[in-house]
């Protein structure tokens, strides 16, 4: 259905970023084949663009392979949509005070952004072997504390849709792939208020979960304390849990969200 803004839709600007977005998506570097392929277009239209944005700056050209690949100049942009996330500002003194509670744990803040798992933060244990899970990774919705926290409230259709378009892959023997059984796991989400993951996404990994809602209750992120079974063990994540709600509680508070006790 066409909107207001479509009238004013510039068709090459829009390709370009439609470049970036599949660029973005690739393992590595990609070609004028590949670019042809993504976007129906014939070379000479998939070499202007690339062109242009190797031109601007977004995209780096290899002089010896001549596959391109996103350069270091979209950081920038990375950095400023961070900064520009209010949530950010209100959770990290949180986070901070839930770290000083726990410093065997990693404390993690992430958002759903355009049907993706996104960290916006995270404050590393003072223990090793550290995961290092930077801000603006994607972390799988299925699998992890904060991505079924995050998913728990989205509709059937919705969640219809989300697993037709990323699929349940396995990554440990734990981890969850049949959509029945997933369902089932967000039922129990809702109903505690906290996610778990344990073992799902990195085997001897252990994280719980729970949401950060704003003033009209929908959820807009999840913070989560998680940690190596090296650094803590399952008992003590568990024992966790009614501090990260807590914290949760608090930051739902100062985001509008009455409707949550704040202890």
């Amino acid at each position: 259905m066409a909107t207001d803004t479509d009238k004013y839709n510039i068709k090459t600007v829009a390709r370009c970023f439609q470049i970036l977005d599949f660029a973005s998506e690739q393992p590595g570097p990609i070609s004028i084949q590949d670019v042809c392929a993504a976007l129906d277009t014939n070379s000479n239209m998939a070499f202007r663009l690339l062109a242009s944005l190797q031109n601007s700056g977004y995209m780096a050209k290899d002089p010896y392979t001549g596959l391109y690949s996103i350069s270091l100049k979209t950081l920038k942009l990375s950095r400023s949509a961070l900064q520009s996330q209010e949530i950010r500002k209100v959770t990290m003194p949180y986070l901070e005070l839930l770290w000083n509670q726990f410093p065997k744990a990693n404390v993690n803040m992430a958002v759903f952004y355009g049907g993706e798992v996104l960290m916006l933060d995270r404050i590393d244990t003072q223990s090793t072997p550290r995961t290092y899970f930077t801000p603006g990774r994607q972390l799988p919705f299925h699998c992890t504390a904060l991505g079924k926290v995050l998913t728990s409230e989205l509709s059937e259709a919705e969640l219809d849709a989300l697993i037709q378009e990323k699929g349940l892959p396995r990554y440990t023997a734990q981890t969850i792939t049949d959509a029945a059984a997933y369902k089932k796991e967000l039922a129990h989400v809702r109903a505690e208020g906290v996610a778990r993951d344990r073992n799902e996404f990195i085997e001897g990994d252990n994280c719980s979960a729970a949401p950060v809602r704003d003033r009209f209750g929908k959820i807009i992120a999840g913070i989560s304390l998680s940690a190596l079974t090296s650094n803590m063990a399952v008992q003590e994540i568990e024992a966790t849990i009614p501090r990260l709600k807590e914290t949760a509680s608090r930051i739902s508070y100062m985001m509008g969200y009455t409707a949550t006790p704040v202890l």
